[in-house]
């Protein structure tokens, strides 16, 4: 796959949960926004799209410790399954560089217009390969890839992580499941580039996805969820 590893969890309907932020608009980009305050999250969503799994919920939760929190929809409505045939072609619609530029730079805008001064970024599976890219912007103080993609990502549309990777400016903490890509693991190219800068913890009893996606009913991937996520809000908090 050019995405997700083969073995990962699918699409998760969580529409039961209320969420506390709204949707508002800067041009033709939808934008989810919770919280308030001078420093802001920039929330990188996964393949399945804007209102997908847990990603909403999360972010509420990182506005209730005192986070400005923002999710802009790249996809504009969209979405797809890892294992659609034209999974190749729909990531290759999205290159930082070009299609997503342009929207950050309207997210950008609109936070800092609600008062936002300093900034992180989080994501999740597709949503690592912005937040790579973000991290090379002197706005951003820190970064957070759960079960991250950007690997794969990176081959199909940029030809080169390794490149992405030195661009980064601030420090990054990756989330991985067990059976994420190599190069996210601990000795893999994302440590062996970014040095000091990356901190990996690695959740070998996860699938890919188990974040946003994963049944919660389970104890193991309840407890994993937990602390993936009090981990994120510590390294924001350290950063």
């Amino acid at each position: 796959m050019a995405c997700c590893p083969e073995n990962g969890y699918g699409f998760l309907d969580n529409s039961a949960y209320t969420c506390k932020g709204v949707v508002d608009k800067v041009e033709d980009l939808d934008i989810y926004v919770v919280g308030s305050g001078d420093k802001c999250i920039v929330w990188n969503y996964d393949i399945f799209g804007f209102d997908a799994g847990r990603t909403r919920q999360i972010c509420d939760l990182l506005a209730d410790r005192g986070y400005m929190v923002v999710l802009p929809d790249y996809y504009r409505g969209g979405s797809i399954t890892p294992t659609d045939p034209g999974l190749v072609d729909f990531i290759k619609a999205y290159p930082y560089n070009t299609l997503l530029i342009p929207d950050v730079e309207r997210t950008l805008t609109f936070a800092k217009a609600r008062g936002a001064v300093d900034f992180g970024c989080a994501g999740t599976c597709w949503g690592s390969y912005p937040v790579i890219n973000l991290c090379s912007r002197p706005e951003f103080k820190a970064g957070v890839s759960l079960h991250p993609s950007h690997s794969k990502i990176c081959a199909v549309i940029d030809g080169s992580e390794e490149e992405t990777l030195k661009r980064i400016g601030c420090n990054q903490l990756y989330l991985s499941a067990g059976n994420d890509h190599e190069n996210c693991q601990p000795g893999g190219l994302g440590e062996q580039v970014l040095g000091g800068k990356l901190q990996i913890e690695v959740f070998p009893e996860m699938i890919h996805g188990w974040v946003t996606r994963g049944d919660m009913s389970n104890p193991a991937v309840e407890r994993d969820v937990n602390k993936a996520v009090t981990m994120m809000i510590e390294f924001f908090a350290a950063n």
